[in-house]
């Protein structure tokens, strides 16, 4: 009996070790998936937040301002190049994350592609009532909902390139082969474009000619924003040399002024306002975008709490911004209502602030946080 005793003792200890040491390995995990976390991504997906909002919030008079005033200038240096980053940003952050882990097909329809699909459905709709109780025309309301409200695009978007995800993790896998997809990207999907841009500003006629002969490739995979998506997933990876790193800050400052010039000098010679320059495909945003995307990795990649929980908070904050904008100019608060100079990041603060917190309650509903926001 006395021995019995002992072995119940010995085997409750022993249980209790390793309840202990079951603990101590999970608290160890959750430690190591913190450290190897990418907080930048967190800063990243904030900053691009908000720079969404004032793209947004300067927007709402900066066709209708006559180009000619103080007033339409600042609101093209809040509406221009200085923010034109935000969305390429978003795009890159999920390149880096989804090249970096090996999901199957079945998981990229059933949980990320179906929440975008479930998102957009929710949303839309919303958006789409509201201009229908405006307009009372079923069909225009039907096309909206289709379509999606104006910042909604990116949904489309980003449910394409999650489609391609496994035949661009292939060329992720060879260094040499991103490298080369990279190149191709560069020069067909933002150099040639551009280039055909900046020479129909001078004549028409050669710019139409230069574009066919862009067109004749047919190189429409290295089109669009999957360079964006890769270069996000390669510059992740990469240690980049503080040479390189001066490089790019020079080519992203000198691409951020460019698209501004750019941009105000055809504004002033067409008589409208133009963002041709301002483009999410053109090489001043590239490399202004490579640039915002390498200083917040540099400098920016430590654990921050309030930063993490709002990050969670993005993808719902970026759905409902366009609502509370909405909301705000009825309100009577509009970029005109004070010195512009002023008044698009006051508004675009409160439209964050606003935004955030309602998405942080959606996050907290079940069912709603899951395929909602």
């Amino acid at each position: 009996m006395i021995i019995k005793t002992a072995d119940s003792r010995q085997q409750t200890a022993d249980s209790r070790q390793q309840t202990a040491d079951s603990r101590q390995q999970t608290a160890d995990s959750r430690q190591q998936t913190a450290d190897s976390r990418c907080h930048y991504f967190d800063f990243l997906r904030v900053a691009g937040a908000f720079a969404v909002i004032v793209i947004h919030v300067a927007a709402s008079r900066w066709y209708t301002t006559d180009i000619h005033t103080f007033e339409w200038q600042v609101l093209n240096f809040w509406h221009g190049s200085i923010v034109r980053w935000a969305v390429p940003v978003f795009v890159m952050i999920s390149g880096a994350l989804f090249l970096s882990r090996d999901i199957p097909v079945r998981k990229i329809y059933s949980k990320y592609i179906f929440r975008i699909f479930t998102a957009f459905v929710f949303w839309s709709f919303v958006y789409a009532a509201h201009g229908y109780m405006k307009d009372r025309d079923m069909i225009k309301a039907a096309g909206h909902f289709l379509k999606g409200h104006f910042h909604m695009w990116f949904l489309y978007v980003i449910a394409g390139l999650y489609m391609i995800v496994p035949f661009v993790k292939r060329i992720a896998e060879s260094e040499s082969l991103t490298k080369y997809f990279l190149v191709l990207a560069f020069f067909f999907a933002f150099l040639f474009p551009e280039a055909v841009n900046l020479i129909s500003i001078f004549s028409e006629k050669y710019g139409e000619f230069a574009g066919s002969l862009a067109n004749r490739f047919y190189l429409q995979f290295v089109g669009g924003f999957t360079g964006y998506f890769l270069l996000g997933y390669f510059l992740n990876k990469e240690e980049i040399s503080s040479q390189a790193i001066k490089i790019i800050y020079a080519l992203g400052i000198a691409g951020y002024i460019t698209g501004m010039l750019l941009s105000v000098t055809l504004t002033m010679i067409t008589g409208e306002p133009s963002q041709i320059f301002y483009g999410n495909l053109t090489v001043n945003n590239l490399f202004w975008t490579t640039s915002v995307f390498i200083f917040l990795k540099s400098k920016f990649n430590y654990s921050s709490r309030i930063v993490l929980a709002l990050s969670q908070y993005s993808f719902g904050a970026y759905l409902v911004h366009a609502a509370v904008i909405l909301l705000v100019g009825k309100l009577g608060l509009n970029t005109l209502a004070f010195n512009p100079l002023l008044s698009i990041p006051v508004i675009s603060v409160i439209v964050f602030v606003i935004s955030f917190a309602i998405s942080a309650v959606l996050n907290h509903i079940p069912f709603i946080n899951k395929y909602i926001v």
